[in-house]
C-alpha cells in the first residue's frame, strides 16, 4: 500500500467517524426532546380542548392509600357545550396500574357515586385507552421514530413536541413537557384537528371531589350487562 492510498484511507475512517459521532449527537438531542410522559407533581394539571366545545380539564391528584392499595389518581372534568360537565376520579395501582376505583359527579351537585371500571369497558371498549396517562404508554415510547418541531399554546406557553402517524391514520403530537403528555391528535388525511392542547401547569391543579367524599361513595346497582 503506497503512501497515498494510504492517506486516503485514513481521510475515508475519519470522515466515516465524523457522520457516526454527528448521527449519534442528533439522536442524543432528540432523546432530550423527547424522554417519555412527565412524571408530574401533585397538582399538575392540563386543559384538553375535544372539537370546538367540549373541554376536558386533568388534574393529577398524587398518591394515596386506598382499599389498602397504592394508588395514583387523575381527575377529569368533562365540560360539554351548554357548560354542563361531569367530573371522574380514577385511581390506579402504582404497581399494576389497574384500575381500583372509579367515582363520578355532575357539577354542582353533591351526590359522588362509585362506578365499576368493568360497566365501564362494556359501555365504552376503548375506555381504559381514552384515559389520561402518567405513564408513557408502549404506543409512545421514546424508542419509536418521530419528527420533533414546538407548539403555542393560546395562553403563549412554547413546547417541544414529537410527532407521528399512528395506525389509524392520526397525526399524535406529544411532550414530555407537560401533564399526560398529549399535545395535540389530528385526522391525518382530512386536517381536522380532534384534539389540542389550550393550557397546563405544573402546579396549582385543585380537585373537585373530594377525598372524603371519594372514599364515601354512594354504590349504585347497575344492570348487569354481561349476560
Amino acid at each position: 500500500m503506497n503512501k497515498k492510498t494510504y492517506k486516503n484511507l485514513i481521510i475515508i475512517g475519519l470522515a466515516i467517524i465524523a457522520i457516526i459521532a454527528v448521527l449519534f449527537i442528533r439522536s442524543r438531542g432528540n432523546q432530550n426532546l423527547y424522554a417519555g410522559f412527565l412524571k408530574p407533581e401533585e397538582g399538575a394539571w392540563s386543559e384538553i380542548m375535544n372539537g370546538a366545545e367540549d373541554l376536558q380539564k386533568l388534574v393529577y391528584l398524587g398518591e394515596k392509600i386506598i382499599h389498602n392499595i397504592p394508588t395514583y389518581g387523575v381527575e377529569i372534568e368533562s365540560i360539554v357545550s351548554g357548560n354542563k360537565s361531569a367530573i371522574t376520579q380514577v385511581w390506579r395501582d402504582q404497581k399494576s396500574n389497574e384500575i381500583v376505583e372509579i367515582v363520578s359527579k355532575l357539577e354542582g351537585k353533591n351526590e359522588v357515586i362509585c362506578i365499576d371500571d368493568s360497566l365501564m369497558n362494556i359501555l365504552i371498549p376503548s375506555f381504559n385507552s381514552l384515559l389520561p396517562a402518567i405513564k408513557t404508554p408502549e404506543k409512545y415510547s421514546p424508542n419509536n421514530e418521530y419528527t420533533y418541531g414546538t407548539f403555542t399554546t393560546v395562553t403563549g406557553k412554547i413546547i417541544q413536541i414529537a410527532k407521528f402517524i399512528d395506525e389509524n391514520d392520526m397525526e399524535i403530537w406529544i411532550s414530555s413537557k407537560v401533564p399526560f403528555g398529549i399535545v395535540r391528535i389530528v385526522n391525518n388525511e382530512t386536517g381536522e384537528i380532534i384534539a389540542f392542547l389550550q393550557d397546563f401547569g405544573l402546579t396549582g391543579g385543585q380537585p373537585k371531589i373530594s377525598e372524603g367524599a371519594m372514599l364515601n361513595c354512594k354504590k349504585i346497582d347497575f344492570p348487569n350487562l354481561t349476560k
